[in-house]
Order: C-alpha cells, then structure tokens, then sequence
C-alpha cells in the first residue's frame, strides 16, 4: 500500500482564526492569511458597520492623517491619486475598502457584530467567543484555535473627567465620534482640548462660526505648515503620479528615509533633540509673538514627549483671529449653557466640542479569559505586561495586533503593522504543520525581562519626560511608557524572526510527530524538482544575522550620510522643515516625524 499523503512531514492541519477588529490591522492580517495559506479560515468581526476603524470612526472637522498620504498606504500597495499631502479620513477610508475589493477580502469580515466575551477552553485548547449581532440582534457563539485582537489603542474615546455634564442643555460631542450632521455656522462653539484634533479642528471651524473659545491645559510642540506648496496636489500634478509610477515610489522613499533618518529626536540630550526644540521654539515664538500666549503654548518638556502636530501653525495663527479666544487652563465644570474654567469664569456655548483624546490604557472592551480564569481586561488594568506588541504573559493561541509596546509613535507605523501580521502568519504556519502542539503563549519570565528592558531604556526617553502622553494614558509616570523602545527600522530587525524561547509550546502528543511517515512535501509535489538542491553557485539563504540585514536593507545602494543628523533641522525654516512636493521629480513635503 502507498503512503498516505497527510501523514507526511509538515501535513497541514485545519485552522481557524479569529480576529477581532477590521482596521488597518485586520485587513492586512487577512491579505497576509489569504496570500501564504491554503488551508484556513477566518472571521473578521468589527464593531462598525463599515471596516476602517479609527478611519470609520473619526470625521471631525479638518480631520487629517499627520503622516504625508502616499506613505500612509501598505508598503506593497501604493496608492497614486491621493487628492492632498495629508489625506482626511474618506479618502483613506476609500484606500482600505478599495483594498478589501482587491484582494476579496470581505468574504472574511462579520460586520456590525462586536465581540462581547473569548474564554479560553484548555480541554480543546481553543478560543471561544460570544459575538452579538446588531443586525439580527442574536447572540452568536463561535470558536477559534487562533484569537487575534487587532483593535487598537485610538478607538475608547476618553471623555473629560468634568462634572455635570449631563446638565448641559447645548450640544456635546467629542472628536472621536463627531455628529457630522451638527452645523456650527455663526453658532458659539466650545472646543476643550489642545492636542492633535483640537489643533486641527480650531483652524477648519474658525472661519464659520460665530465665535470659538478653546480651553487650553497643556501646551504642546507644533510643526510650522507646509509653506512652499498646496495642501491640495492639482489636477495636473495627481496626473503625474498616476502615468509615472516611479515617481510616487520615490516620494515615498524620500519621505520613509526621512521619517527613520529622526529617531535620535526621541531620546534625551541628542544633538536632533536640541536642534528640532531650538527651531520649534522660535518659529512658535515668531507667530505667537506673546509673552502669556507662550509660557502657556510652548511646552518645557523635550520635543516628542506628546504627540509633535504637523501643519500646527495653522493652529496658532487661528488663535490670534477675532473671534476666537484662548483660555490657558481647564474647565472644572459644565452648566446648563456652557462651562465654568479654571478661574471660576462662566463661559456659554451653544456647541462643546471635547477633543479630548483616546483612552490609551490597552484594556480591552470585552473579556479576554485566560487559563485558570484570568481576565486581561483586570490584569493589564493593574499592569501591562505585553510581549513586543504581539502577544500578552500566558495567554496561549492569543495574538495582538498593534498592542502594548508597538512603534506607534517612533516612526511608520503601517509596515510595523505588516511585520506583526508577518510574525503572526509564522505561528500560524508552525501550529498548523505540527499537529502536536496543544497551544503556544509567551512566557511570563520572558515578558517580566521585557518591560524590565523597556523601562531602563525609557529613562533616556523623550516619553518619560514631565507630560500627559498616549503612552503613559496621560498621567506622567502612571506606568512604563507604552511605545516601542527603539526606532521603527529596530521593531523590524527585532521581530523579523520569533524568538521561540520566549514562548512556550504544551503539545497533545509527541512533539516530534510531525515528521510523519519519512515523506517529504516535495515527494508528494508531481511538478516539484526531485533534484532542487543542484545549482552552480551558492545562492542560499545567508547565515549571520548583518549579512541579512545588508541584503535587506540594500546596504551600498546609497551615498554615505551623516549618521543621527537631519540636514532639514537647519535654521533656515524654508530648508528645515519642507522641500518643494512636485509630481514629476518625486520631491516630498511633509512632516519630519510622526
């Protein structure tokens, strides 16, 4: 009798996933799953009605990306036709859901169906998970030998904590889930908050309405605008992108060479550091021109340590408007027509705008349980012990996507979230050809060492500085701060392979049964090369890890520069800070970080 075909070495094993959250993150999990596996399946469930996650949910006004839009796209799928440097949220909306067509992506997703509770059953060591559909109002059980959350950390709106909220009689919504149906024309408009959405909403409602008073508790570091070109690429200009592809490669070249070129920014007492706060602090001085305005508006704290906000002078310049005013503290309460700030001045409003961020505590809406009923949700309340934005201490078969210690502020953060799905698809792959393994989490030891790691790197740190931050759920010193420590170019050296002793596997039978019946895959492949492995040079795959990294990060292929310096820091304001967009030679305009 000939061999049986599943019996041989690496057999591949049904597997199930499931992911929670169809964002950036879960759709490039998909396209990865679809592109290198054949026997699978997967469900997408989200929330919303529509994928896109914080691009579904934010429609502010003047909402904006603060990374240039031909970079906020997939590394391997290029976007030409964007119509501005800085895409709003419908037209990166659009990118995601053009991309979903694609690749036929939406047999995957379960929308308008949040996930409301995942236990883990150690018997069958599978996740099973309770979903409720808001379509059909049931109440669904599923199950999955593969859980990944991919929700993110921008999608809790953090509402201020200020009392009688409910005795407001006006309008209130918060910039995460704004009403866009609300018309401010000539209305008195109350906007509290002077982050990234309040210095884009200021400059884009000023205009239209009557008045606006913003309450402004903490400053922050502000980029100047882009002077030398429109915010809006022409006609004639996205014609050029689309008929010269190569253009819009080198755009996005030049912008990624950049944006890693500025990470030394983010640690304390570099040349960057001081270079970038010497510039941002007389350039704001310049516009502001205010004694009051700046010690309330230019922060103490080093550059970086909250949120740098591109095109901020915008921002600054609709302070000095007429019909805008500034108070430089918070508010203590609501009333009935308006709030009551800091000074105990009264101050009426027929619109409160909260534009007050995100909770960025990682604590998960629904309940994650564990072995031995251990719920993450209470755990990471009381302390994040995340493993490299991946994985969580002991939670088996349970992957994160854009999870605690992510480079979500350190650099692009679309193709971490690629190396994280890459990462993932290599458990995957290992769990579904070894048929033995039971379930796979990291090690608590190995997650107790890496926050250790993390938190002696942070004290040379920006994000430890005296500042609310993302990273830090904007209470200075509340916990070691969130972000990766290290550039992004380091997230992807340091996760390009698993570390496989940081975690640990707990097999079903014996762990070497995967070899199988002495078979090899290649036996049972009629069109494969029984004699592969015959060539007339060695072209194999490189031993050392710097022969890798030379391969990869085509080492050679550039003129030599000046190590941890950015020639765009100069004094002049015009070199400093942008360079001319022009569509035929691939020059870009944007932001020196994000």
């Amino acid at each position: 009798m000939d061999p049986i075909r599943e019996h041989a070495i690496h057999n591949e094993r049904h597997v199930k996933v499931i992911c929670v959250g169809a964002g950036a993150s879960g759709i490039c999990l998909a396209y990865k799953l679809q592109r290198s596996f054949r026997n699978f399946s997967l469900t997408i469930y989200d929330k919303n009605p529509c994928i896109g996650g914080t691009w579904y949910e934010n429609r502010y006004p003047g909402c904006a990306c603060d990374v240039p839009s031909h970079n906020y796209v997939y590394s391997f799928e290029p976007k030409a036709d964007f119509t501005s440097v800085y895409a709003g949220p419908g037209e990166i909306q659009s990118y995601f859901e053009g991309f979903v067509q694609k690749y036929d992506l939406s047999r995957f997703l379960k929308l308008s169906c949040p996930v409301k509770k995942t236990s883990w059953n150690e018997r069958d060591g599978r996740w099973e998970v309770e979903v409720h559909d808001l379509v059909t109002g049931e109440t669904v059980q599923d199950w999955c030998h593969i859980l990944v959350t991919a929700c993110g950390y921008l999608n809790k709106p953090a509402w201020p904590e200020i009392p009688r909220r409910q005795d407001y009689g006006g309008t209130c919504v918060h910039s995460a889930n704004y009403d866009t149906s609300i018309s401010l024309a000539n209305k008195n408009v109350l906007l509290i908050g002077s982050g990234s959405s309040a210095a884009q909403i200021l400059p884009a409602i000023q205009p239209i309405v009557k008045s606006a008073t913003i309450f402004i508790r903490s400053p922050t570091w502000l980029m100047p605008d882009i002077s030398s070109a429109a915010e809006d690429f022409t006609k004639d200009q996205i014609e050029r992108f689309i008929k010269d592809p190569e253009s819009v490669m080198r755009l996005r070249q030049d912008n990624e060479r950049t944006m890693n070129s500025i990470f030394s920014v983010y640690l304390k007492g570099t040349v960057l550091q001081q270079q970038c706060r010497d510039l941002l602090e007389s350039e704001m001085k310049g516009i502001l021109d205010d004694r009051k305005a700046e010690e309330s508006l230019i922060p103490k704290f080093e550059v970086g340590c909250k949120r740098v906000i591109p095109s901020g002078f915008k921002f600054l310049k609709a302070l000095k408007k007429p019909n805008v005013m500034a108070v430089y503290g918070g508010v203590t309460s609501f009333t009935s027509s308006g709030v009551v700030s800091d000074d105990g001045s009264v101050h009426d409003g027929d619109v409160v705008i909260c534009a007050t961020g995100f909770d960025t505590s990682y604590v998960s809406s629904f309940p994650i349980l564990g072995p031995n009923c251990r719920n993450l949700q209470t755990e990471w309340a009381e302390s994040i012990t995340g493993y490299m934005g991946v994985g969580a201490a002991a939670f088996p078969n349970m992957f994160t996507l854009l999870g605690p210690y992510s480079p979500v502020s350190n650099g692009p953060t679309l193709v971490a979230i690629e190396a994280q799905a890459d990462y993932i698809c290599a458990f995957v792959n290992r769990y579904q050809t070894e048929p033995s393994i039971h379930s796979m989490a990291p090690k608590e030891v190995a997650c107790t060492e890496f926050k250790a790691h993390v938190d002696t790197f942070m004290a040379q740190a920006v994000w430890t500085a005296d500042c609310r931050n993302s990273h830090n759920n904007h209470k200075v010193g509340s916990r070691t701060p969130t972000t990766w420590p290290g550039s992004t170019l380091h997230y992807l050296e340091a996760i390009r392979e698993p570390r496989w002793d940081d975690w640990s596997f707990a097999h079903s039978t014996n762990r070497f049964s995967w070899l199988g019946n002495g078979i090899s895959q290649t036996e049972w492949d009629p069109c494969a090369d029984l004699g592969y492995y015959i060539r007339q040079d060695d072209a194999g795959a490189w031993g050392s890890r710097w022969k890798q990294n030379a391969v990869i990060n085509k080492s050679g292929s550039m003129a030599p520069r000046e190590l941890h310096r950015q020639t765009k820091l100069a004094p002049d304001l015009a070199q400093a800070i942008t360079i001319p967009v022009q569509a035929g030679d691939g020059a870009a305009c944007g932001p020196l970080g994000t």
